[in-house]
């Protein structure tokens, strides 16, 4: 399934919500009648989270900032494991617990009733910047779904090659030619960069040609369109598997 972000004046920096029914005052017919309920946008694994730091002016490689973290984790698990809490700079707070009951004052440790457990607490930073946060409320609205893509110059898919056309397959592939913030776009090494329009199928299909040049072949790129569907909102949905690039047409 692809990856959904959504960002209102070309700004992606939002918290994003939508009101849903609250169940608690519907119960007791008192309160107020809707809570917010968060669109998470896209969940980042530790490979994401070291290219955007890169991405952003790091001085070290991804493939250090992935080396240190892990080995920090393994580090903070074993110095919870010794019993040990663990700060990290305002960002959360690990400590052991216990869980479980005991009957009595002088009871023994029972594994089918009680083990060790790790409780974790948003530090302030977290709090801090989370408290920061712009936020933008969205409504329900049927969006894009990017679904295959083939490169025409090899008829490989999921590939795309240096300075050549390729086909998007999906559902609803409209945006307004005439904005510079809508259409397909390719983010490759950190670069974002517009792809030219060729043609529409018959079947809805669109023609994209790839206008940029890459250094070598089997980089990762990611593919995502943006649109405005008619109204305000820019919406941005990514293509969900990886795309490889090819240096040139074969």
């Amino acid at each position: 399934m692809a990856d959904i972000v959504i960002e209102k004046g070309s700004n992606l920096a939002n918290v994003e919500y939508r009101l849903v029914p609250n169940k608690m005052a519907a119960e007791s017919e008192r309160g107020d009648k809707y809570v917010a309920q968060v669109r998470v946008k896209e969940t980042y694994c530790l490979d994401d989270v070291a290219k955007r730091m890169v991405a952003e002016g790091c001085a070290v490689k991804a493939s250090t900032i992935r080396l240190v973290v892990d080995e920090f984790a393994q580090m903070v698990a074993q110095l919870v494991a010794e019993g040990r809490a663990v700060n990290v700079n305002g960002l959360v707070r690990f400590a052991p617990a216990i869980r479980g009951t005991f009957a009595e004052a002088d009871s023994a440790w029972d594994a089918a009733k009680n083990a060790v457990v790790v409780n974790a607490s948003v530090g302030s930073r977290m709090r801090g910047a989370a408290s920061a946060s712009a936020v933008l409320r969205v409504h329900d609205v049927t969006l894009p779904e990017l679904t295959a893509v083939l490169d025409l110059a090899s008829l490989e898919a999921d590939r795309i090659s240096s300075r050549a056309n390729f086909l998007v397959t999906g559902t609803r592939l409209e945006w307004d030619r005439e904005a510079e913030d809508e259409g397909f776009f390719l983010s490759y090494e950190g670069n974002v960069m517009a792809c030219t329009f060729v043609n529409v199928t018959t079947d809805g299909r669109v023609i994209l040609a790839n206008p940029h040049t890459f250094l070598s072949d089997g980089h990762q790129v990611e593919l995502f369109l943006r649109s405005r569907l008619g109204g305000e909102t820019l919406y941005q949905v990514k293509y969900g598997e990886p795309l490889l690039t090819k240096t040139a047409a074969e």
